[in-house]
Formats: structure tokens, sequence, C-alpha cells
């Protein structure tokens, strides 16, 4: 049994080979099975580079992420430090104005223009502005409107009253002015 199947073997490779022979083409050479292998282990070495260059540039990104999280909170904290410094005074002042036992109520209120007026220095040392409001036109960018009242000396829209004040750093709002604008007579507010 085992010799038919030899045959059957030697039969199948024998066809193959006239085949190949037939249609023009030969056996791949034992050569071409080493340059598959060689450029199959280049093609490793290059892919395990690339890798390891893949790997680098991740590790490099998430170092830069948690040293701009550091550089972030460090200026953070460094302003902050700053703004206290700043402020520190005009709180010192406050607790001493209220230690006072003899103050007068002309002294403590002139006292708490000073320190009121340290503080807004101090402030606007970084930048702070307030927002002029009452007598200016309603402008929904810097004011919020809390209320309107019927002001014959006022055209409609203009701000007659501030409620409480709005502040701007540079250019940019911080917090709007909370106002009463004025409307013509005789209009359902």
């Amino acid at each position: 049994m085992s010799e038919v199947r030899e045959e059957v073997r030697e039969d199948k490779t024998a066809d193959t080979e006239e085949q190949a022979t037939q249609a023009g083409q030969e056996a791949p050479p034992a050569e071409a099975g080493e340059d598959l292998a060689r450029a199959l282990e280049e093609a490793r070495a290059l892919a395990a580079e690339h890798y390891d260059r893949y790997l680098r540039a991740a590790a490099e990104l998430d170092n830069f992420r948690k040293r701009t999280a550091r550089l972030r909170t460090e200026a953070r904290d460094e302003t902050l430090r700053e703004v206290l410094i700043r402020v520190a005074p005009a709180l010192d002042n406050m607790r001493r104005a209220l230690a006072q036992e003899s103050a007068t109520i002309e002294s403590f209120k002139q006292g708490l223009e000073l320190i009121h007026d340290q503080l807004q220095e101090a402030l606007k040392g970084y930048g702070l502005e307030e927002i002029q409001a009452v007598g200016q036109p309603f402008d929904p960018l810097c004011h919020e409107a809390l209320a309107e009242v019927e002001s014959p000396e006022h055209p409609p829209g203009t701000v007659v009253e501030e409620m409480e004040k709005g502040y701007r750093l540079r250019d940019k709002v911080v917090r709007p002015a909370r106002v009463v604008v004025s409307k013509t007579g005789g209009q359902n507010g």
C-alpha cells in the first residue's frame, strides 16, 4: 500500500514540474526563499524601530502634558501669591479699624474708604477696572438689567442706577454691572 502512495506522490511531483516547465517557468531556486526570509527579517527590524519611536514619542507627549500641567499650577499659585501680598495690607488695615474702640462713625467711614481705595489700587495693578455704568446707554455686554423704571430725565435705555459694580480684566468682562435702566413713561415693564 505504501508503494502505491509513493508512486502517486512521484506522479504529482512530476506533473507539477512538467506544468511549470510548459508554462515557461522554472522551479523557484533555494535563493528565493533566503531572499524572502531576509526581507521578512528587515521588515521586522524596521517595524521594531518604528514601534520604539512610537513608544518614545508617546512617553515624550505624556511628559509634556505633565510638565505643562505643573507649570500652569505653579503660575496660578505664583499669581495668587502676588495678589495676596497686595491685598494683605488692606486686610491688616481692616483688622486695625475693627479693633478701634473710640472711633466715631465719621472716622470709621474714612477708614473704610481708605481700605476700599487700597484694595481697588491693588487689583488695578493686575488690570482690573470698574465698568462705568450710571448715565451710560445700556450695553448687554457690560450690564445686567435688574429692573426698568420710568425716568423723564433720562432717555430710554439709559442706566440710571448701579446696584452692583461691574469689573473688566483688561478687555474682558469679569462681572457685568447690575443696573436699573430707564424706560419711557406709560410702558409696562
